[in-house]
């Protein structure tokens, strides 16, 4: 009985890996999302440091997030990923800007030609990433699921107004 209970214990449900997936995401959001690589220059040398680009770590825990989900997609939701998952899938080269052109010319407008493309490509992932955050979430509550992981597995557990006031009588 004694292993029953440490196992239990150690035992992730599903609730928690998602909503433990949209802590981190937020967290991660909670910042400027941009790249942290910065050179410092000596007198004889450049050092160069490479850290985490908060953008890519966002884009990315929100993909993983909708594959972790992916079995409860309903219609909306598998219409939303597919549309925005082709943007932050794809590599720079292959972003058709077609199918973005509106976006493109204005980015080219207010950024400069010289620096437009991977500019858009960065602000293009970002965007669909965020749009497919709100699908997500969106689809999460749709089907109840924050509403019983804050009150508890099984819904008889709420506990309504009337019933304390029957109790203290």
């Amino acid at each position: 009985m004694e292993n029953q209970s440490i196992y239990n214990v150690d035992k992730l449900e599903f609730r928690q890996i998602v909503l433990g997936h949209i802590k981190r995401i937020l967290e991660i959001s909670s910042h400027e999302l941009r790249d942290n690589t910065y050179t410092t220059n000596h007198v004889n040398y450049s050092q160069t440091t490479f850290q985490e680009d908060t953008r890519n770590s966002y884009t990315q825990s929100i993909e993983n997030l909708a594959y972790v989900l992916m079995p409860y997609f309903d219609k909306d939701m598998q219409e939303i990923y597919d549309k925005c998952i082709a943007v932050i899938n794809a590599f720079g080269y292959e972003l058709r800007l077609d199918i973005l052109k509106e976006e493109y010319e204005k980015i080219c407008e207010d950024v400069g030609e010289e620096k437009t493309r991977n500019f858009f490509v960065i602000q293009m992932k970002l965007k669909y990433a965020k749009k497919l955050f709100i699908a997500l979430n969106m689809l999460l509550k749709r089907n109840d699921y924050l509403k019983s992981a804050v009150y508890g597995e099984d819904k008889d557990e709420l506990v309504s107004g009337d019933d304390e006031e029957d109790g203290a009588e």
